[in-house]
């Protein structure tokens, strides 16, 4: 794992590669590919998207429909322990999904009302990558804030090696009583989802973490559909002093680097002694990991640690980065806390590190990523509702409002302004 100074030439362009990460991870090649996916599926319906997924999901075996009807779990075991977890994170998702409610407002006043009515949205579609423990959790996440909304309907697509493989993902479509899912999976699924088919019922949103190119399929389809933020690949960095353990911050690298072989793991101190433990650590754990294992290619790839001369620095650097998670090993956290201003989720302290935030506390873990916390947040209930604006405006109101629309109406079309002003009752007032 390299250590840069963030004062010095090489760290400054390793900063400025990471501020460039978007255009790197999503390179123009991914984008055609998710584009020429999607408009397949658009123009040809089933046809196209058969085709996918038989070659893709299905390997060339046959198959007789997308979707699955009816319970999912079959009765199978799935142990008290993984059950139990569920439960506890089931009570923390909504404990903190449900005062994120929205409720507009409208003021009924002798003088008129203008306000807001929220409504949620009709329909989600859920992408659901594999069984895997970030999969699951923003599953779980993500169910509970679309039904805290009051999403009355909510799809699930998921490739069929996915749900085959993993008994903990059939267990929980089953838990949270889903039964309009879908065994496809990559581009060809989100454009299903978007545009529908015979065999696809279309959605009005579509979420949900699935590797890069679903991510481009997404913003493909977006404007057909609203979809959410890419939410890969995972992105941790951590801001840590001298007093911090260096097994801790090792160790959360790690687990970080373990996402995605393109996942970004960064520690960023003042310490060189820190620096230097942390570094000696990882080294001689990555040397026990299996050759193909994603940790090491993602800290070759992205992963560094970056000295810098004080925290107020540090916070910058952290600015800079946008990342999703941002965990802070400080003796005095708060101090940076507040100055951190681009991060999906800071988590304070060693006893709250990022793999429990995300799995069981209750917060999302779908964070924007690839820097785009700069313009977007977690995913909550405020994603699945709808909110439109409702006026009505008191007769005797009218004149001098209308007197004042009149003088605010350029003059290019502003005599069919005026009489649509003064139309009928309105112009007798």
């Amino acid at each position: 794992m390299k250590i840069w100074n963030s004062g010095e030439a090489k760290g400054e362009r390793y900063l400025q590669q990471l501020e460039t990460r978007y255009a790197l991870l999503f390179p123009a090649q991914l984008e055609d590919k998710a584009r020429r996916a999607v408009a397949a599926v658009a123009k040809q319906g089933d046809k196209a998207l058969v085709a996918y997924v038989r070659r893709l999901d299905l390997k060339g075996r046959p198959t007789e429909g997308f979707r699955l009807r009816g319970a999912v779990a079959g009765g199978e075991e799935v142990g008290e322990e993984f059950v139990n977890a569920v439960e506890l994170a089931l009570a923390n998702l909504k404990a903190f999904h449900e005062p994120q409610a929205v409720k507009g407002f409208t003021p009924e006043e002798d003088n008129g009302a203008l306000g807001i009515r929220v409504r949620p949205i009709e329909s989600v579609g859920v992408y659901v990558a594999d069984g895997s423990a970030a999969c699951l959790s923003s599953l779980l996440a993500t169910v509970v804030a679309a039904r805290t909304a009051g999403v009355p309907r909510i799809a699930v697509a998921t490739p069929p090696r996915a749900f085959l493989a993993s008994l903990q993902l059939r267990y929980l479509l089953d838990r949270l009583d889903l039964r309009e899912i879908y065994l496809m999976g990559g581009a060809h699924a989100v454009a299903a989802l978007a545009y529908g088919t015979d065999s696809v019922a279309p959605v009005d949103k579509i979420v949900g973490a699935g590797g890069r190119l679903v991510a481009a399929a997404k913003r493909a389809v977006s404007g057909v559909v609203g979809v959410d933020a890419a939410a890969d690949p995972s992105e941790t960095v951590i801001v840590a002093d001298a007093r911090a353990e260096a097994e801790i911050a090792a160790a959360d690298l790690l687990a970080a680097a373990g996402q995605d072989e393109d996942a970004l793991a960064v520690l960023v101190t003042p310490s060189k002694s820190l620096a230097a433990k942390v570094e000696r650590r990882i080294a001689a754990r990555v040397r026990s990991l299996p050759k193909k294992s994603p940790a090491r290619a993602a800290l070759k790839n992205w992963g560094a640690i970056v000295l810098v001369p004080d925290l107020e620095a540090a916070a910058d650097v952290v600015n800079r980065i946008a990342p999703q998670r941002v965990e802070l090993l400080l003796a005095e956290p708060l101090r940076v806390q507040d100055l951190i201003e681009r991060a999906g989720m800071v988590v304070v302290g060693p006893w709250s590190p990022p793999a429990l935030a995300s799995l069981v506390l209750g917060a999302s873990p779908m964070l924007p990523a690839a820097g785009a916390v700069r313009f977007a947040s977690p995913l909550g209930v405020w994603d699945f509702v709808r909110r439109t604006v409702v006026a009505r405006v008191a007769a005797h109101r009218y004149p001098a409002l209308a007197q004042a629309a009149a003088a605010l109406t350029p003059p290019e079309g502003s005599v069919l302004h005026d009489e649509s002003l003064h139309a009928g009752s309105r112009g007798k007032m």
